[in-house]
C-alpha cells in the first residue's frame, strides 16, 4: 500500500515536517510493508518555507533581521530546488514579523512593523532571487506592509514632508508616498502572495477589526488602525492610481496584502493551491493509494482553503480517498458534510483521553504516531479482507 502523508503543522505543537515524520513512524508500526511519501504542507502561513524547501530539495538561508518590535533576530528564507524555480525565493512574513516571535507582554499593535520581513526579502533578492513567494499569515503587525516597503526605500511622509514612524499607528498622519529612492528593478520583481484569507483592507471585515485584537489592540486602537489603513489606501491611489481598499486578500497579515498589491509587482494566490503546485502535489496524489493529512484543529474552517481540504480535493480529483487527523476534531454534522464533500472520508482525533492542554501539546508527535499506527493497521486489514474479482 502506498500512503501519502501530507499534513500541515499542528500550531504551537509541532512543525508539518515533524508531524509527517511521526505519521511515517506510525504507519510503519501498523503496516511494515507500506510505502510512505512524506509531503509536509502549508497553506501560506507558518511552515511555508520549510514545506517548499523540503518538497523541492531546496536550500535554507539564515539572515540577520529584526522582529516586529525592532529587536535583532535570525530568520530564514529558502531557495526552491526545482530547476524551473531555482531563482525563486520563499519567505514567510511570520518568520521575521510574526506574532509568535513576540511575547504577549512585549506586543505593541500600534508600533509593530513588517520592516524585518522587508530586510529578509531584500536579502533574498541580493542573493539572486528573481521571484519571491511571500507567505502572509501569523503577523504581529497592522502596518499595511509599509515597514516592508520602507526596507526597500519607500518613504511615507506626513503633511510636512517628514517621515512618519514605523507601525500602523502612524498611518493616520500619512499624506503621501515617495519612491525616489526605490529602483525600478526592485518594484518590478514578481512577488506571489500566498494567502488563505479574503478580507478587504478596511471596514468591519478588514485587517484591523478582524485581526488586530488578536495582536493586542484595544477597541480604540482598532479604530485608529483602521483609519490608518484607509489613509494608506488613499495615499496609494494618489501615488499610482491603484485601488486596493476593497480587494479580497488586501487585509491579510495586517494589511500587508494591500500594501504589496499597491506598491509592488504582486499578485495573490490561495496559499494551499500555490504550495500544492510548487510541491508537485498532483504527482504525489497520483502515486498514492490513500492520503493521510492533518492539522491542529479539524473544525469549521478546515473545508475552506486549509491544508487538509486542499490536498483532499486534489486527491479526490484522482479518485484517491483522504483521512484527516487533528489535535481536536469537530463532530458538527454540517462541518462533517463539508469535509466529506472535499474528499475527506474519515477524521480521527489524536488525543488518547482526557488530559490538560500542556500535556497534549507536549505529546503531540507520540499521539500522531499512535493514531497513524491504528489507521495503518485498519487499512491493512481492510485491504487483506477485500473480495477479489473473479477470474
Amino acid at each position: 500500500m502506498r500512503i501519502l502523508l501530507a499534513p500541515d503543522s499542528f500550531k504551537e505543537a509541532a512543525s508539518a515536517e515533524a508531524i509527517a515524520q511521526a505519521m511515517a513512524r506510525g504507519i510503519k508500526r501498523g503496516n511494515p510493508q507500506a510505502e510512505c511519501w512524506l509531503l509536509p504542507l502549508s497553506d501560506g502561513g507558518e511552515g511555508l518555507t520549510q514545506a517548499l524547501v523540503h518538497a523541492t530539495a531546496g536550500t535554507l538561508h539564515d539572515v540577520e533581521t529584526v522582529d516586529a518590535v525592532g529587536r535583532p533576530i535570525i530568520a530564514q528564507f529558502g531557495f526552491l530546488g526545482n530547476k524551473h524555480t531555482s531563482c525563486t525565493a520563499v519567505v514567510e512574513l511570520a518568520s521575521a514579523s510574526g506574532l509568535e516571535q513576540v511575547s504577549p507582554a512585549d506586543r505593541d499593535p500600534m508600533a509593530a512593523s513588517t520592516f524585518g520581513t522587508g530586510l529578509l526579502i531584500r536579502a533574498a533578492i541580493d542573493a539572486g532571487a528573481d521571484r519571491i513567494v511571500l507567505g502572509l499569515g501569523g503577523s504581529a503587525t497592522t502596518d499595511g506592509g509599509t515597514g516592508l516597503a520602507h526596507a526597500f526605500g519607500f518613504r511615507f511622509l506626513d503633511a510636512h514632508d517628514s517621515d512618519i514612524p514605523l507601525g500602523g499607528g502612524a498611518l493616520v498622519d500619512l499624506a503621501r508616498i515617495d519612491d525616489s529612492r526605490v529602483s525600478d528593478s526592485i518594484k518590478n520583481v514578481p512577488i506571489v502572495l500566498a494567502c488563505d484569507v479574503t478580507n478587504p483592507l478596511t471596514g468591519p471585515e478588514g485587517a484591523a477589526h478582524v485581526f488586530a485584537p488578536q495582536k493586542g489592540a484595544t477597541a480604540t486602537q482598532v479604530e485608529l488602525l483602521d483609519q490608518g489603513l484607509a489613509n494608506l489606501a488613499r495615499a496609494i491611489m494618489q501615488y499610482n492610481g491603484r485601488d486596493i481598499e476593497h480587494t479580497p486578500g488586501a487585509g491579510a497579515a495586517g494589511g500587508t496584502g494591500g500594501g504589496m498589491l499597491g506598491l509592488f509587482n504582486a499578485t495573490v494566490k490561495p496559499g494551499i493551491e500555490l504550495v500544492l503546485n510548487l510541491a508537485h502535489g498532483r504527482e504525489a496524489c497520483a502515486w498514492a493509494d490513500v492520503v493521510i493529512t492533518g492539522e491542529g484543529s479539524i473544525d469549521s474552517q478546515t473545508p475552506y482553503g486549509k491544508v487538509p481540504s486542499g490536498i483532499a480535493k486534489l486527491a479526490q480529483s484522482q479518485g484517491k480517498p483522504t483521512i484527516a487527523i487533528g489535535g481536536t476534531v469537530t463532530r458538527d454534522p454540517h462541518t462533517v458534510e463539508a469535509l466529506n464533500e472535499t474528499g475527506i472520508i474519515a477524521t480521527f482525533g489524536i488525543a488518547p483521553g482526557p488530559a490538560d492542554l500542556t500535556t497534549l501539546i507536549a505529546n503531540t508527535e507520540r499521539n500522531v504516531e499512535i493514531t497513524c499506527a491504528a489507521i495503518a493497521s485498519t487499512l491493512r486489514i481492510t485491504a487483506a479482507t477485500s473480495p477479489c474479482e473473479s477470474a
